[in-house]
C-alpha cells in the first residue's frame, strides 16, 4: 500500500528556519511542498522545482494537510482561525507565547477539531534532555539553568528553557529547590530570573544558535547536563518526525517529547 503524501506549506518561508524546513520537506519522498507564505512574496527554486511564496495565507484556494509555522507569536495567532475553518493542522515552531495565547490555541484546536502542535525546540537531543532532568532532579537540592542564543532572539528565557524548568519542577512534588539569596546585591538582578528556587539566566550574542545547560548541586558535587545546537539543520529531523506523527495527535499538544 502506498503511503499518503503529506501536503505541506510553510509560514515564514523565507526566514532562517523556514528555508531549512522547505528544503527538508522537498527532499522527503513522503511529503510535497505546496507553497510558502512570507511578507517578501516571490517565486523561488528548491531542488529544481519552482515554489510560489505568497504574501498572505490563502487556504481557501490551496488544500494542504499541515501548515508549518516559523514566524512570531502575533503572526501565529492571526492564522489559527483560518487553519481551523479549513481543517488544517498546524505545526508551530514559533516561541514567545503568553499563557493566554496558549489557552486560545487549546480552545481553537478543540472547537475546530484540528491538531495544533506547539514545539519550542525540534532538536532530538534537547528533548531528551527535558526527559532526563525530570528523573535526575529528584536527587538534588540546588539547580541552576542557563540558556544561550543568538543576538536576534526576541524572547527570554527560551521556550526550551521553560520546558526544562517545568520538567525539573514537576519532579519536586513535596519541596522546592534551595537557593542562595544574596544579602548584598551590588548589581541588581545578577542572580538572574527565579522560579521555584531555580535561577535562570539568558545569554544573547553572536556565535550562538541554541544552547541549554542545567547544573544540579549537592554537598561536594555538581552534575552538569548541556545540549548544544550548532547548526539549524539539526532541527530538521525533529520537524520531519513531528510532521509524520501529527496525524496521531489530537487537539493542542506541547513538545516534541510526545512523538519521541
Amino acid at each position: 500500500m502506498t503511503e499518503k503524501i503529506l501536503n505541506i506549506s510553510v509560514n515564514g518561508a523565507l526566514g532562517n528556519m523556514g528555508r531549512y524546513v522547505m528544503d527538508a520537506v522537498s527532499e522527503s519522498k513522503d511529503m510535497k511542498l505546496c507553497f510558502g507564505v512570507d511578507k517578501k512574496s516571490e517565486k523561488i527554486s528548491i531542488n529544481n522545482t519552482e515554489i510560489s511564496i505568497y504574501d498572505s495565507l490563502d487556504l481557501k484556494n490551496n488544500d494542504i494537510d499541515v501548515l508549518v509555522d516559523f514566524t512570531n507569536a502575533e503572526s501565529t495567532m492571526s492564522i489559527l482561525k483560518d487553519c481551523g475553518e479549513h481543517k488544517t493542522d498546524i505545526l508551530i515552531g514559533s516561541t514567545g507565547f503568553s499563557d493566554q495565547q496558549i489557552e486560545e490555541m487549546k480552545k481553537t484546536a478543540d472547537y475546530f477539531g484540528i491538531t495544533i502542535f506547539l514545539v519550542p525546540n525540534f532538536s532530538i537531543g534537547a528533548n531528551l534532555l527535558i526527559k532526563m532532568v525530570k528523573e535526575i532532579a529528584k536527587y538534588y537540592e540546588y539547580a541552576d539553568l542557563t540558556e544561550m542564543h543568538h543576538e536576534n532572539k526576541i524572547d527570554s528565557p527560551s521556550g526550551t528553557a521553560i520546558s526544562i524548568l517545568n520538567s525539573v519542577i514537576e519532579s519536586k512534588t513535596n519541596s522546592k529547590f534551595k537557593q542562595n539569596i544574596p544579602k548584598i546585591e551590588s548589581l541588581p538582578n545578577s542572580r538572574g530570573g527565579s522560579k521555584e528556587g531555580i535561577n535562570v539566566h539568558s545569554r544573547r550574542m553572536p556565535g550562538y544558535v541554541a544552547h541549554h545547560e542545567i547544573v544540579f548541586g549537592s554537598i561536594g558535587e555538581t552534575l552538569t547536563l548541556r545540549h548544544d545546537s550548532i547548526d539549524r539543520k539539526s532541527f530538521m529531523l525533529g520537524v520531519l518526525r513531528a510532521l509524520r506523527k501529527i496525524n496521531t495527535l489530537k487537539g493542542f499538544v506541547y513538545g516534541l517529547d510526545n512523538v519521541i
